[in-house]
């Protein structure tokens, strides 16, 4: 007996739909969180989905009649499936104020004159789950607009998530490999929960049309990468098993943040097995200073929790920050520093980040009579003879804390004075911002003793 080949057109009815009457999908895979209203729903979709281009372009030459939505009828609702942004571009032609702000009042004044289109046609889908077939196969094996590779894996895993088991959806979706994307899928929560990365690299890891997956897929799918870090992936599902411990999220942080900045690409470290194994080694000796990760303790990558992305970073040095030292070319070092766009220019914030460091501790020691001698040939006093000599009179006062922190600062110097001397060697975003929250606590240190001192005065 010939298998039928599925017909949409005469297996979904067509039917006339106010567009008041329809409802935006809250489990909408486009969409980046979880919404609460309608209204949250068409700002994501007007501020991250381009709706006001589909919008324009309906204004323009008119809603066509291949651009059908699909929807499903649930708890006596009309679903929006297919077709979010053309409904609710629809929806802000008649009502602009659901739009965001920015776009509102251009809507109103689009209008005027017009009249806006109240009903549509529209397919109905037999099941939700059906529908999610035919969107697969639209999204994900043709070229009509093709999701990107995480935004597939969101769509397989949000089925998981709702009970489907993998066996189930690699029986649905033929010729998929579903345990990729689970796997994929949970790599990806798995970065966006790591504590140690900077915010602006946290905001790209959670965007979904940004954050380069396929070059983190790269290397967690190397067998050597996967022992250094101790991952183990079930080869039937697709579920990961990782470390839960700091070292773990150290290393793991690094190299996130590496691929969100250029760094690390597929074509600099990651595209052959011994690149990969050389950056690998490289990231550990560095973050854990020689040792290697702690492997066993592991759980599920499905239990880590995304950490959500706080409010931008505007300066490197925050402006409360005042020099106390009687030194004017501190402070003007610091003014700089403070008003810098150092994202635009991290190369010269941090060699200006080097400079401050060493001119304040010099300054510091020589308030204090304690700028040690120089023990180089040419007189010269350099940064390390500064770092031991306060990392020394510390410890006497048994300033543990601040000792351990100018410890962190040797042990991580070496980026900030190979950019100066190594050709191959640049600064990014991040790096910088890191530069500068190891620095901070002993700055602050130095400028909170030289007030102290001169109040006493």
């Amino acid at each position: 007996m010939k298998k039928q080949i599925v017909n949409y057109q005469d297996k979904w009815k067509e039917n006339k739909i106010k567009v008041d009457d329809l409802n935006l999908d809250f489990d909408n895979i486009r969409l980046e969180i979880k919404h609460e209203s309608e209204k949250e729903i068409a700002n994501d979709l007007f501020m991250n989905e381009d709706a006001m281009d589909i919008l324009e372009n309906i204004y323009q030459n008119g809603f066509f009649p291949d651009e059908s939505p699909v929807v499903v009828e649930e708890n006596s609702k009309s679903i929006v499936l297919e077709g979010n942004r053309r409904v609710v571009s629809l929806k802000a032609m008649l009502h602009p104020e659901i739009a965001p702000e920015k776009y509102a009042s251009k809507i109103k004044k689009m209008m005027e004159g017009h009249s806006p289109i109240t009903d549509i046609l529209v397919r109905v889908a037999t099941s939700r789950d059906e529908a999610m077939e035919y969107l697969s196969a639209k999204h994900t094996k043709t070229t009509r607009r093709p999701w990107s590779a995480l935004r597939r894996a969101y769509f397989y895993y949000a089925q998981k998530e709702q009970g489907q088991s993998v066996t189930v959806l690699m029986g649905r979706y033929k010729g998929v490999d579903i345990p990729a994307y689970i796997r994929m899928y949970e790599m990806h929560n798995v970065a966006k929960s790591l504590k140690n990365i900077p915010e602006e690299i946290r905001k790209k890891i959670a965007n979904k049309g940004v954050f380069n997956i396929t070059t983190l897929e790269r290397l967690y799918s190397d067998k050597y990468v996967q022992q250094k870090l101790g991952i183990d992936f079930d080869k039937t599902t697709g579920e990961v098993s990782l470390p839960i411990n700091a070292s773990f999220d150290k290393v793991f942080s690094r190299v996130v943040s590496d691929i969100v900045s250029g760094v690390a690409t597929s074509r600099k470290w990651l595209s052959h097995e011994e690149d990969r194994k050389k950056y690998i080694d490289s990231v550990i000796s560095e973050v854990l200073e020689g040792k290697e990760i702690d492997t066993k303790t592991k759980k599920s990558a499905s239990e880590f929790k995304a950490i959500s992305y706080k409010k931008k970073r505007k300066s490197l040095v925050e402006k409360s920050f005042v020099c106390t030292l009687d030194a004017p070319g501190i402070g003007r070092v610091l003014w700089e520093l403070q008003n810098l766009e150092y994202k635009s220019f991290p190369n010269a914030a941090a060699d200006l980040l080097r400079t401050f460091l060493e001119k304040t501790l010099k300054k510091y020691l020589e308030e204090s009579n304690a700028l040690p001698s120089p023990r180089r040939t040419g007189g010269y006093i350099y940064l390390d003879d500064v770092l031991n000599k306060m990392s020394s009179d510390l410890q006497k006062l048994s300033k543990h804390q601040i000792v351990q922190i100018i410890t962190e600062i040797k042990n991580n110097k070496w980026y900030l004075e190979s950019i100066n001397h190594n050709p191959d060697i640049f600064a990014v975003e991040y790096r910088v911002e890191e530069a500068w929250d190891l620095i901070c606590p002993l700055v602050k240190f130095i400028f909170n003793e030289c007030k102290k001192k001169a109040e006493q005065k």
